[in-house]
């Protein structure tokens, strides 16, 4: 890109940016929420998982 194409450049990204449907302050907030307590679930999983492994391993390797 040239210099003398940014202007032109920033102004059509300014135009596309006025397209786009921005999602409502509520869905990002239940989404942000999802998010959260599906990362916790599967984190307690994988943190199970960890557990259980490490003292099956333990156990045949004594």
């Amino acid at each position: 890109m040239k210099i003398n194409e940014v202007p032109n450049f920033l102004k059509e990204v300014q135009e596309e940016l006025k397209k786009v449907s921005w999602p409502s302050r509520e869905l990002v907030k239940n989404a942000t929420i999802a998010v959260i307590i599906f990362t916790l679930l599967v984190s307690v999983y994988l943190w199970g998982l960890d557990i259980l492994f490490d003292r099956l391993f333990d156990y045949l390797y004594k």
